[in-house]
């Protein structure tokens, strides 16, 4: 009898067991998440092989480069199944409900995103962007998406140039180019992307590539207007669809 009571407590001992660890599968797991953050310093400049931009018909200087980009996002790549923590991160979630891998794929939690806008003035060095604290991780890829601004000195336009051609006989003709370029494009990061560690600052720059941004244009036949070379969706539309063209290959990302 005393054999029986035995093995029905036992029994009953195992049954809890079981029944516990059932339970504690269905449970969801919360997200890795790092309490120790890095920073990345961001500035953004131009690049030239010399003082001025060679062009199709003589050279291009310029003295307005005015950028206006909605949203920086920077992709990290390095395994890491974490939320982004503090104001830079780009979805997750930080409750008790389970997400699936697509969830995860869909939220980007693990990008840096930087929403601006930020209104870039290039023309002649650099302008810094800011510092941004971020989870340490490796990053490889950054989609940059530009944006129309009505405020000035866009007025309904993303990009806004201005500058002189010197053609090949020395004639001078001042240009201005309006551009309303508000696409997104993905660029990788140079050499093995970046790393930010725990407690330290990256310094990060966006490069614009003015020599692959003008490569191509033909400004020999372009059409002067009152004195000006106009460039916008009325005035020399083919040099404004080539310049659009080359912004995709002209951004670069580095590591100082």
């Amino acid at each position: 009898m005393k054999a029986l009571k035995l093995v029905l407590v036992s029994g009953t001992f195992v049954m809890a067991a079981l029944f516990l660890s059932a339970c504690n599968k269905n449970e969801p797991t919360m997200p890795l998440t790092l309490s120790q953050s890095g920073s990345i310093m961001l500035k953004a400049e131009s690049k030239t092989t010399s003082g001025t931009i060679p062009v199709i018909g003589g050279d291009l200087a310029l003295s307005v480069f005015d950028v206006n980009l909605a949203k920086i996002q920077i992709q990290e790549n390095s395994g890491f199944d974490v939320e982004q923590e503090g104001e830079n991160n780009d979805g997750g979630t930080n409750d008790n409900e389970a997400e699936t891998d697509e969830e995860l794929e869909e939220s980007d939690a693990s990008d840096i995103t930087l929403n601006g806008p930020f209104s870039l003035n290039i023309a002649s060095g650099f302008v810094e962007i800011g510092s941004f604290d971020v989870y340490p991780g490796t990053f490889k890829k950054v989609d940059v998406t530009f944006s129309i601004s009505s405020e000035q000195p866009y007025n309904g336009n993303s990009i806004v140039m201005n500058g002189e051609f010197t053609d090949e006989a020395g004639t001078t003709t001042p240009v201005i180019l309006n551009s309303k370029f508000d696409k997104s494009f993905e660029t990788l990061l140079s050499g093995n992307g970046i790393t930010v560690t725990a407690n330290t600052t990256v310094p990060v720059t966006i490069i614009f590539d003015f020599n692959k941004i003008f490569s191509n244009l033909n400004f020999s036949s372009a059409t002067v207007t009152n004195g000006t070379l106009l460039i916008d969706d009325s005035h020399n539309t083919q040099l404004l669809t080539t310049f659009e063209k080359n912004l995709n290959n002209s951004v670069e990302f580095e590591e100082d």
